[in-house]
């Protein structure tokens, strides 16, 4: 199990914002959506203007915060158990469709090499999307057809794609990301003719309070108990960066009535996590801001108000890492190439269990961790107070971009992506499930899916796995959990015949 370091000293007060604000819109757009048997082909000149949009939004880096110090420490908690030495783990891996080679194994013709799945499900019928496809199993997986988000909503659209189950009005929820605004849809995820019928609205930066134009980009979203929570990072073409939250009722929503809606933006933090397992209260954190290393931010909004704290919080010190800012995941003979080179330690995931809250985030390698690791911090619910830390790492290779969500006796089901090697071992980045405790990290995970060969290039010549995998709880049997993640398969990214497969897994 990890091992949580010695608490923090921490403001007791929170902090109070009244800053919050109301608006009103009309009513949204029906679309009905085609479903086919194979995905959208993209032509060449639509890969090109796809990797475009995408690169243009990936140019974007934020500059908010200062860096803290180096982390003092050794690792917190034993590693974890090397990939196949170990013949029994935590998680149980229930069901594992590949959404499948005969849909999407045309490569970079159907989709991206950059994935970024998101998923949910409604028991047996299951929405997947990642760039630059949605899919949908209305069998529990055994087979899939497509939606094409390239038409569906209109033009312009490029890549980030989010989507979540709301059980109470029995809509699934599918946020898309388009070169000058957001879309949210939802739509029936019950019977033969799930995902089919969908409404949406255009979200443009106005939506959170920004001047029109600003550039919104990684964008998150999570399910209380009357709202729909969207989250996005914010790009104005001058001024401070940030972040920002709008609060939409989802009642309204699932009827594509009008309905009016909060919401509040900051610039002295940036990613906001939003927790799954919110419910009357809307709960959100970021590591990016303040003292970035070894400070955090706990954010609260009860949904009867609108009035919203924050409190900030001291943590065990980490290597906070940006861009290519000296983190390696490849092998340590570069066999493997440095998947996270890309990346950074910007929060990616969270919850809400047992009383406590956690978050977890990517960190550099240092002195105690040979590979970057993810941290996961922990916090009092009701107090806020830091618990403590622990480290979920390798001797072997990295562990990176990890997804969280609780399940019913409050536990806690993860998905990460893993890779690396020493000596003559080569490990090309997969993707693993675990089932830990709230506040603990179980070292044996399922590492069930092995990445045969090395991801692409991205932006400015750098090596990238993606900003983000997915994690549900299981609405059909909530001691369970559904995620979405993929691997290279059939050799090298360019390789004839190689291509990112996406898997959805089911797991105990």
């Amino acid at each position: 199990m990890g091992t949580l370091s010695a608490p923090a000293a921490g403001s007791a007060a929170p902090t109070r914002i009244s800053g919050t604000q109301s608006r009103a819109v009309a009513a949204g757009t029906r679309v009905t959506a085609a479903v086919s048997e194979q995905p959208r082909s993209y032509t060449e000149a639509q890969v090109a203007e796809l990797t475009a949009r995408k690169q243009q939004k990936d140019n974007h880096t934020a500059n908010l915060g200062k860096q803290g110090p180096e982390p003092r420490h050794g690792a917190l908690g034993p590693e974890m158990a090397v990939p196949g030495g170990i013949s029994t783990a935590t998680a149980s891996v229930l069901r594992n469709s590949a959404i499948p080679a005969s849909g999407l194994s045309g490569g970079a013709s159907f989709a991206s090499n950059t994935q970024e799945p998101s998923t949910d499900a409604n028991g047996g019928n299951i929405f997947q999307v990642g760039n630059w496809y949605a899919t949908r199993s209305t069998n529990n997986g055994a087979t899939w057809n497509f939606l094409d988000p390239f038409t569906l909503f209109g033009s312009g659209f490029c890549c980030d794609q989010v989507t979540q189950y709301d059980a109470a009005t029995g809509r699934q929820f599918w946020l898309l990301q388009y070169n000058n605004r957001l879309v949210l849809a939802n739509a029936s995820a019950a019977g033969a003719g799930a995902f089919t019928g969908w409404c949406f609205w255009n979200i443009d930066a106005t939506w959170f309070g920004l001047a029109a134009g600003t550039t919104l980009d990684y964008n998150d979203i999570t399910i209380t108990n009357n709202f729909v929570a969207i989250s996005t990072n914010f790009f104005p073409a001058t001024g401070p960066q940030g972040s920002a939250v709008v609060r939409l009722p989802k009642f309204p929503m699932s009827t594509c009535s009008g309905f009016s809606y909060n919401f509040l933006n900051r610039t002295d933090s940036f990613t906001f996590k939003l927790v799954p397992g919110s419910t009357d209260t809307l709960l959100w954190g970021s590591n990016w801001g303040q003292t970035n290393g070894s400070s955090f931010r706990i954010y609260s909004w009860a949904e009867n108000s609108g009035t919203y704290f924050f409190w900030d919080r001291t943590v065990a010190a980490y290597s906070f890492y940006t861009r290519n800012s000296g983190q390696n995941c490849g092998s340590t003979d570069g066999v493997v190439r440095n998947w996270c080179q890309f990346g950074d330690s910007r929060t990616l995931g969270a919850y809400r269990a047992s009383g406590i809250l956690g978050f977890s985030f990517n960190a550099r390698q240092d002195g105690s961790h040979p590979f970057p690791y993810t941290r996961i911090v922990w916090f009092n619910e009701s107090t806020k107070a830091y618990i403590g830390a622990g480290d979920q790492w390798g001797s072997w290779g990295a562990i990176q971009y990890m997804s969280m969500a609780p399940n019913n006796s409050g536990r806690v089901g993860t998905t990460f992506a893993w890779g690396g090697g020493t000596g003559t071992t080569h490990y090309y980045p997969g993707a693993a499930v675990n089932n830990s405790p709230a506040n603990a990290i179980d070292t044996s995970p399922n590492y069930y899916l092995w990445g045969s060969g090395n991801t692409c290039t991205s932006t400015g010549g750098l090596y990238r796995w993606g900003d983000y995998l997915t994690v549900r709880t299981y609405k059909a049997n909530p001691s369970q959990w559904v995620a979405a993640a993929y691997a290279m398969t059939g050799g090298h990214c360019g390789a004839a015949g190689a291509y990112a497969e996406p898997h959805n897994v089911l797991f105990s």
